[in-house]
């Protein structure tokens, strides 16, 4: 109950960030965003770690920074900067169903590389959140000439990018808590080396934001503070329950977004009954994928 308790959590915490993230891309650039967003939320998480792991922290070997960089390469620069290209594309309503489908492939990485048998549910959850997808994007694809909207294309391919990054990074977060200690000293460590990898690449935006966008910079930082919740509290699950129990319900945070965008970016983004159907759809497939696997 503790485990599920803590997705749910996370799944508001990665819901609202998107949320914020769109608003604060309004002011400025995506991967600028990502820093700025990855620095507020390395904060409180290092605050965490240095008060309830810091005997996990002394403890660390010397080659588990090199797999904290991994990691942090992994969920940063594969994972938040391609989520907030796609938020910045395409919207966080259209976006966010591609990046809840990390649960999908978390749950054909642990198929490969646990082992886990194929059960007639995975494929029955598969096809569901494929449909989900095309729901989703059903304006798009139906109308005459889509193949031709860049934008909306490489909106839907970062998203999907970020849900690959997104999923992958579950399983080794798993790993490496197992391996060197706390999730929180997981979290701290993953978003300090994100931060240093994308420093060279969004460093001088960043600096250029913060003077420039300042409106723009609190929602970025807002985005950061409920992913530090998402991650956290995401870690912690996966602590104490499965990957193939913790990522479907995790993966709910579409709706989060959804819900937050009808209340309150309603001018900014419209939420269609297509796009509706296709989260509702691709969630549900999701779970089905996650709970076909257990059986």
């Amino acid at each position: 109950m503790i485990a599920i308790g803590l997705a749910l959590l996370s799944a508001l915490g990665f819901g609202s960030a998107a949320v914020f993230a769109r608003v604060g891309m309004l002011g400025i650039r995506p991967l600028p965003s990502t820093l700025i967003s990855a620095v507020a939320s390395f904060i409180p998480s290092a605050i965490l770690a240095v008060i309830f792991a810091f005997s996990d922290i002394r403890a660390l070997p010397a080659i588990a920074l090199l797999f904290f960089l991994g990691h942090g390469a992994l969920t940063y620069l594969g994972g938040r900067a391609q989520n907030h290209l796609s938020i910045n594309l395409i919207g966080a309503s259209r976006s966010s169903p591609f990046v809840g489908s990390a649960a999908l492939f978390a749950a054909i990485l642990a198929l490969i590389f646990l082992r886990e048998r194929l059960h007639p549910v995975v494929a029955l959850g598969t096809v569901g959140v494929v449909g989900g997808l095309i729901l989703c994007s059903g304006r798009d694809i139906f109308r005459p000439g889509w193949r031709l909207d860049r934008k909306s294309f490489l909106g839907y391919l970062t998203g999907l990018g970020a849900a690959a990054s997104y999923g992958g990074s579950n399983l080794v977060a798993k790993s490496l808590s197992q391996e060197f200690g706390s999730p929180l000293v997981v979290a701290a460590f993953g978003m300090f080396f994100g931060i240093l990898v994308l420093a060279p690449v969004a460093g001088r935006g960043a600096i250029a934001g913060l003077q420039t966008a300042r409106k723009g910079i609190m929602y970025v930082v807002l985005s950061g503070l409920t992913s530090a919740l998402g991650v956290i509290t995401l870690y912690l699950a996966l602590q104490k329950s499965d990957v193939v129990i913790v990522a479907p319900i995790s993966s709910i945070s579409p709706l989060v977004t959804l819900l937050l965008v009808y209340l309150f970016l309603d001018r900014l983004e419209n939420v269609t009954p297509w796009l509706l159907m296709g989260t509702i759809l691709a969630v549900a497939g999701v779970a089905l994928v996650i709970f076909g696997s257990t059986l």
